[in-house]
């Protein structure tokens, strides 16, 4: 049993130090190098950001209704979310007399990053693969009238990856389904030296030489130019063609929707009731309660640093639901508590009754947080489904919340107080509080 403790107690040791330079990486002190910047992001109430207005600017002839500009925004929100790492983005529809809008506010980006943004959201993304022969089509030139291989809705999405050649060059795959992959088969077979032209909205993007038959329908784009067009291409093929162009009609920053004092207001409250909970739980349960706040250190280091790695962008509402996590958490340590005064107001000894408290609590804490956490995936759907950004980032984070209480304060708990035990061979039941 000691030495079970023991290892224990090395892995959360361990844990403890990766949060901890999880946590303090982005300062000026320390950045860890995952490929990504490892901070927190902040929502558009905390931080603010940028707002891009979208026309739909629909070809002669072509219909925009309600549904046409809702595939619009989940496929803007797609590519967003998905691309750019920008999460819980504002994205809405609007209606000025004939004309339809789309309004995307997106937190945090700086002036690089949205030019990015806007070249990918404003891309109609409609690809499609030509045959012209022995015809070398230059960038930009357009392939209306030639034969068409393969359309968008022919490829697969989840088969569109960026990568390197053999130089370090970047280079975008994809694959084709069905009959699309025989034609390019058949195509690709009898023009080998000749065309076969990779086109974005009815424009060369790419006019590879055809150097062998492609009998599996896998494509490579390749002579992108950098590796920044390479990634706008990926997002835009992998996360689906609008079903109208869009014209980008404005640009403007976003303040913060809370000031500054009522951010700091909500820390500082933030604050005061965690003090509250650490000192209530120290006056009240003693020993118990003094570890238990340890436990509870160690879960805010730990969550912090899930948001950093996900990421997850923490707004007002977020950090509610992170709060919330914080009272369920010491509320399972409350439970397992007086379950242990129980047990040693009936005689048991100091460890029988810490054992027996952990597991006999331990059925009520994990039926309650399960049921929790199946409320947030109902959250979750919902804000995701009627694009409600705010549910859903405080679902996120109450769901990581409580899946991490549920360890802390079971395992480090436990862990702790059989450690002192055993270093201390106390059997002063005041400091259990059992007489309370």
């Amino acid at each position: 049993m000691h030495r079970r403790n023991f290892f224990t107690l090395v892995g959360i040791v361990i844990v403890v130090i990766l949060a901890i330079l999880t946590d303090v990486s982005g300062t000026r002190a320390f950045t860890l190098n995952l490929g990504r910047p490892i901070i927190v992001h902040q929502g558009l109430d905390l931080k603010g950001g940028a707002r891009v207005l979208l026309k739909a600017v629909p070809a002669p002839g072509q219909k925009v209704d309600d549904n046409t500009m809702e595939a619009a925004r989940q496929i803007i929100d797609s590519r967003v979310n998905g691309g750019f790492g920008v999460s819980e983005p504002v994205i809405q529809t609007v209606t000025s007399g004939n004309d339809r809008y789309l309004s995307v506010e997106m937190p945090g980006l700086n002036a690089k990053s949205l030019q990015d943004v806007e070249n990918v959201i404003q891309n109609t993304g409609q690809l499609t693969l030509v045959a012209n022969g022995s015809t070398n089509l230059q960038p930009g030139a357009s392939t209306k009238g030639y034969p068409v291989l393969a359309k968008g809705t022919d490829l697969n999405a989840k088969s569109v990856t960026q990568g390197t050649d053999q130089v370090g060059a970047p280079v975008v795959d994809f694959s084709v389904n069905g009959a699309a992959a025989n034609k390019i088969a058949t195509y690709t077979a009898q023009h080998i030296g000749g065309f076969m032209a990779i086109a974005i909205d009815n424009k060369v993007y790419n006019d590879p030489t055809i150097q062998s038959a492609i009998p599996n329908g896998q494509i490579e784009i390749n002579h992108i130019g950098s590796f920044d067009a390479a990634h706008n291409l990926m997002v835009t093929l992998k996360y689906g063609a609008l079903p109208v162009p869009l014209r980008i009609v404005g640009v403007q920053d976003v303040s913060a929707t809370l000031g500054p004092s009522n951010v700091q207001a909500s820390i500082v409250a933030g604050l005061v009731g965690l003090f509250i909970v650490v000192l209530f739980m120290a006056v009240y349960y003693r020993l118990p309660g003094l570890l238990a706040d340890g436990a509870l250190l160690i879960y805010a280091l730990v969550v912090l640093a899930t948001f950093k790695i996900i990421p997850v962008t923490l707004t007002l509402a977020g950090i509610a639901g992170f709060i919330l996590s914080i009272g369920m958490a010491v509320d399972a340590n409350i439970l397992i508590f007086e379950r242990m005064k129980e047990e040693l107001r009936s005689g048991r000894s100091i460890s029988a009754a810490v054992d027996a408290g952990f597991s006999r609590a331990w059925p009520s804490i994990r039926d309650s947080n399960i049921s929790t956490m199946i409320t947030c995936a109902i959250l979750w759907w919902f804000g995701s489904t009627f694009a409600a950004s705010i549910i859903v980032g405080f679902a996120t984070t109450l769901f990581i919340g409580v899946a991490i209480s549920m360890l802390t304060a079971i395992l480090v708990s436990r862990t702790f107080l059989r450690l002192v035990l055993a270093g201390t061979r106390t059997t002063n039941r005041a400091l259990f509080g059992a007489g309370i």
